[in-house]
């Protein structure tokens, strides 16, 4: 059988206003039927879904898209990225979200990912240039098919982490190359140790810390997994300050060596 007469990516308006479809039409479930590629409206040659990492990274971002007026950055990463994994593979946004792993999430979040992405979509039809989110999809998808980029399989990545975590025996020796800082001794027990996992995580797999497994924290009893979910958005923006504290510098420097040497272990072509 030849091959399908049109290009590999479809740039057109009217393709662009095809490929919004499958967005307003799959906004409520997870599941559902499959549709397989019946709603796909773009077929790259060199990458697919397991390409896309589950948030949009900060480099996409800033060559491809621009502010959408009432809306935060944030939902537009979440939602680019929902919206390539669509266009390439068709289906529902649940079914997208399967596809990034974040399917599972907790069920507010659920909530906040669907309606973030409607939010961004009703935004940019009322924005001057009503295509212009879609432009920068569609702009996306050529860099990806293109042969100088490199490519990342981050589905593997993720299937890779899905179980990671750092050993007692690491964490333990990660811990005695950590300078001493002023004042009390930093807390350094297994909720460090959990919070630390999703910072490696988030640096492999690009995906956003909500999302993270958390193992270490799963084993605890149902009080403890309470204390240590409040306490992680805190302890998450202490390490992401634009200048950290002397402790988080130095454990960020040690997790984003293991982040690293974690990523080429896994970016290894399987046999």
């Amino acid at each position: 059988m030849g091959q399908p007469d049109h290009p590999v990516i479809a740039p057109c308006s009217s393709g662009l206003q095809e490929a919004s479809g499958p967005l307003l039409r799959g906004f409520s479930k997870a599941g559902g039927h499959p549709r397989g590629r019946r709603n796909a409206v773009l077929r790259p040659q060199r990458w697919g879904p397991e390409h896309i990492p589950a948030f949009l990274p900060e480099d996409w971002h800033t060559r491809h898209f621009t502010p959408i007026d009432g809306v935060n950055r944030m939902f537009i990463r979440r939602t680019a990225v929902l919206r390539l994994v669509q266009m390439v593979a068709g289906g529902s946004l649940g079914e997208a979200a399967g596809s990034l792993g974040i399917a599972t999430a907790r069920i507010t979040w659920q909530g906040r990912i669907y309606s973030g992405a409607g939010h961004v979509h009703t935004a940019a039809r009322q924005q001057p240039d009503p295509h212009r989110f879609e432009n920068a999809l569609t702009g996306l998808a050529r860099e990806l098919d293109d042969p100088a980029t490199t490519l990342i399989n981050y589905q593997r990545r993720r299937q890779a982490m899905e179980n990671w975590c750092i050993g007692d025996d690491a964490w333990t020796a990660l811990t005695s190359r950590l300078p001493s800082v002023p004042g009390p001794r930093p807390e350094l027990g297994d909720r460090k140790r959990q919070i630390a996992c999703v910072y490696v995580w988030v640096q492999v797999t690009s995906g956003e810390h909500y999302f993270a497994p958390r193992p270490i924290e799963a084993a605890q009893p149902p009080e403890i997994q309470e204390q240590w979910n409040e306490r992680l958005h805190t302890i998450w923006h202490l390490m992401h300050r634009s200048r950290p504290g002397p402790h988080y510098a130095s454990l960020t420097a040690e997790l984003d060596t293991i982040a690293t040497s974690l990523a080429r272990a896994i970016d290894i072509p399987w046999p």
